[in-house]
């Protein structure tokens, strides 16, 4: 077979953490499971093996052909449904998760389309530093513009982190698996605001809030990374309720 280009992505190897992911996934019959860049179908094939229905997202002509050829029969009887497309672009089809390995290029807009559908439970494989700025608490370097708003849409937890060796192409880089509950921690009055506000602050970490707003707000002695994603929304809030106070006044 001739060389596939791979897009910038890396395949799982290791049968081990393929069946950890999917174990992971309380995968089973019922389950419609979602996956981003399937390739070689590594990770495709143990979902099928208990009794999930797949919806698979390629974007390589050569794997999604070689994907026709090794799942012909799931494919026929409907099991499979084989999507040729660029994941970020494409509409996702109806699931109650997500199992991917995802190509690491993309994780950022594929994580945030994914928190804007409804499922039950996502397992999904990032880059080990992606993953930590996930996860990250306030104060911590890791700590982002990234952490506040996926904090917003989901619980997130790091099940293992996963050396290079597992993967083909060996990466320069380790992996890290990650959980994601969608649920929502907090409401915010406007949520656009919530969300620019959470990007202006972030573009200036080093100032206090005070002097990026040029208003007195709550917190507005602190930098952004002293405050949790529930205090940046008091922030939101007050803001909204001050611009709507105004217009009263006017």
């Amino acid at each position: 077979m001739k060389r596939i280009k791979r897009l910038g992505q890396v395949f799982l190897k290791d049968k081990r953490i393929i069946s950890f992911i999917v174990d992971s996934g309380r995968v089973g019959e019922g389950d419609t499971v979602l996956e981003i860049g399937p390739g070689p179908g590594n990770l495709t094939s143990e979902i099928l093996s208990r009794g999930a229905n797949v919806i698979s997202i390629e974007k390589s002509l050569e794997y999604y052909q070689l994907l026709q050829v090794l799942f012909r029969e799931e494919i026929e009887s409907g099991r499979l449904t084989l999507i040729h497309g660029d994941a970020v672009k494409v509409d996702f089809p109806g699931f109650n998760k997500v199992i991917s390995n995802i190509p690491y290029s993309i994780s950022s807009p594929i994580t945030f389309k994914l928190l804007k559908h409804k499922f039950d439970l996502g397992i999904i494989m990032y880059q080990k530093e992606f993953a930590q700025r996930l996860v990250a608490s306030p104060g911590t370097p890791e700590y982002s513009r990234i952490t506040v708003n996926v904090y917003y849409f989901a619980d997130v937890e790091i099940l293992r982190i996963v050396k290079r060796g597992s993967f083909r192409p060996v990466p320069e880089v380790d992996s890290a698996l990650v959980k994601i509950v969608p649920r929502k921690k907090f409401s915010v009055i406007d949520e656009d605001l919530y969300f620019e506000l959470t990007k202006i602050l972030f573009s200036q970490r080093r100032k206090t809030i005070r002097k990026i707003l040029g208003m007195d707000v709550p917190y507005g002695e602190k930098r952004v990374e002293e405050l949790t994603p529930e205090q940046i929304a008091e922030i939101s809030d007050y803001i909204t309720l001050k611009k709507n106070e105004d217009k009263i006044h006017r």
